[in-house]
């Protein structure tokens, strides 16, 4: 009798372990169902958002062509001409010729200033960007700037009231091989490039 109580427990052991054991697997498949599904949806949450946030910034570059106004942040942009040069001739004899084993480009650009605070123009203001993402910075040295006379000294590190607008012209010295055709002005007013213009050079 004792030895058919024992058995009698053995067996109903066995049965409470196997039990246990399916309940463990069948509990953990379901939770890692469940987390990989959280994750896919996670994972396409991420992705829609990154391309919304591409969207949006893509949306706040402008995009103009010249002769056309551009404005961002209450400062309007206008290139009025585009022309290329490997020697910028000064036009007296007191100084140089700003010359470059490249060639410049060099653009009349107007900005307004449609601020209700005074703007100071520099040279920060303006890139040549390429389409393959190749970026040249405008010309600030000296020689060049010199050759250049007062539309390009008065243009930079000035202020512009309210209201009011000035005109200049910036240069950039570029490649032989450049072609404008594949290249736009890059115009920001200094707030840390969250609002930008692009002016096409065709």
């Amino acid at each position: 009798m004792k030895k058919l109580f024992t058995g009698c427990l053995t067996a109903i052991g066995a049965v409470v372990v196997l039990v246990i054991i399916i309940s463990l697997f069948s509990g953990g498949d379901g939770s890692s169902d469940t987390a990989s599904g959280e994750s896919d949806q996670s994972n396409q949450e991420q992705s829609a958002e990154s391309g919304a946030e591409k969207e949006e910034k893509a949306s706040k570059v402008k995009k103009a062509g010249i002769g056309e106004t551009a404005t961002i942040a209450d400062v309007g942009f206008t290139v009025k001409n585009v022309k290329t040069t490997s020697v910028i001739e000064s036009g007296n004899q007191f100084t140089e010729d700003a010359k470059t084993s490249g060639k410049f480009v060099l653009m009349d650009v107007t900005v307004k200033n449609g601020q209700k605070e005074p703007l100071t123009i520099n040279s920060g203001y303006f890139e040549i960007k390429t389409s393959d993402g190749t970026t040249y910075e405008a010309v600030t040295d000296g020689q060049v700037l010199m050759a250049m006379g007062n539309v390009a000294s008065e243009f930079f590190l000035t202020q512009i009231n309210p209201g009011l607008s000035k005109s200049g012209k910036v240069a950039f010295e570029v490649p032989k091989d450049f072609k404008l055709k594949n290249a736009v002005l890059h115009c920001q007013t200094g707030f840390f490039g969250t609002e930008s213009i692009e002016i096409s050079l065709k």
